[in-house]
């Protein structure tokens, strides 16, 4: 009878660990892991307490349950806070993995943000002091050094190849990635922004993806508002008609500073450069920073009109036909 008694109980016994195993085998397989089937990119804009970070991490579902990340950290006794920082999380990290990170506190990526209308010299800078990549190094980058897609053709007299096409966006760049992988996804940006549509325009235009680009940066550093945007575009393809110097301050500036500064104080109008528009006619060599999508419209599709001047006004630019209303309204605006 007892012999019976201790083979039931050993029966019992087996049966409940078998069913525990298969259990605790089915939900950490089911909640072991992370759920994203794919890289993710995660934030922790603070330090956070293990329920904060379950949230947000079942927000962007990287688990499946805040509840059962909670019961995972309480079994094993990880319970150290999770830490501010920017996170790549791999598909499917084991969840131990993904608690040792988020409290180790170690960023991943930066979050870079390049506004409209940086030159290549500020946006080398931004990623510099991002710890992303030298400055002099993205500089002296040549066209031949990445894949264009054929989009772009060496040109002479440019400042630097690169100027113009590393799309201004908001973007999240690995601390691993080199300098190639950051030109690719800047300039993958741009042409993406840049459709065949854009460029079937160009050619419309009778211009080339540089001349409208080397348009659209003018525009986006002379254009007070959006408004004005295709009204500037009109301006300078009236002057490019008409064979006069476009006298763009913008560009002066850039012929003196290579894109360093964007102070009307580093004008020197004697200053012999291709880029200095009141010294030679027609377009620059190249932009002069990096356009937004707007303003590569407003390049495509300039406003028609007979304006060939404006001034700088209290609201915005001020458009004039003749020089001799340009002179009043520089009188009346700027005081000269």
């Amino acid at each position: 009878m007892k012999k019976k008694i201790l083979i039931s109980t050993v029966v019992v016994l087996s049966l409940i660990v078998v069913v525990l195993t298969c259990f605790f085998f089915y939900y950490d397989r089911r909640n072991g892991k992370t759920i994203n089937g794919k890289e993710e990119y995660f934030i922790l804009k603070t330090d956070m307490s293990i329920e904060e970070a379950a949230s947000a991490l079942e927000k962007k579902s990287i688990i499946r349950s805040k509840k059962a990340f909670i019961n995972y950290v309480n079994y094993y006794k990880l319970k150290n806070p999770y830490k501010a920082g920017n996170y790549i999380i791999n598909s499917r990290t084991p969840m131990r993995d993904l608690i040792l990170k988020l409290q180790g506190g170690k960023s991943d990526f930066a979050v870079v943000t390049i506004p409209e209308g940086y030159s290549l010299y500020r946006i080398a800078t931004t990623l510099q002091q991002n710890n992303l990549t030298k400055k002099e190094d993205l500089l002296n980058t040549k066209l031949e050094d990445f894949d264009t897609n054929s989009l772009l053709v060496k040109r002479q007299n440019v400042t630097y190849d690169l100027e113009g096409y590393l799309f201004p966006d908001t973007y999240y760049i690995p601390y691993t990635a080199d300098k190639g992988k950051i030109i690719s996804l800047m300039y993958g940006e741009f042409s993406k922004v840049f459709t065949e549509k854009d460029r079937q325009r160009a050619k419309e235009l009778g211009m080339s993806t540089n001349d409208i680009i080397t348009i659209a940066s003018l525009i986006e550093k002379e254009a007070a508002n959006d408004e004005e945007r295709s009204r500037i575009a009109g301006v300078i393809y009236n002057r490019l008609k008409k064979g006069m110097p476009l006298q763009i301050d913008a560009a002066v500036i850039y012929a003196n500073t290579n894109g360093e500064s964007n102070s009307a104080s580093d004008i020197n109008l004697k200053k012999d450069s291709k880029y200095n528009t009141y010294l030679y006619k027609g377009l620059p060599p190249g932009p002069i920073a990096s356009p937004g999508k707007a303003s590569i419209e407003a390049a495509l599709y300039p406003e028609e009109n007979d304006y060939l001047y404006y001034v700088a006004g209290p609201n915005g630019s001020v458009f004039s036909k003749t020089y001799e209303e340009h002179k009043q309204n520089v009188k009346k605006y700027l005081g000269k």
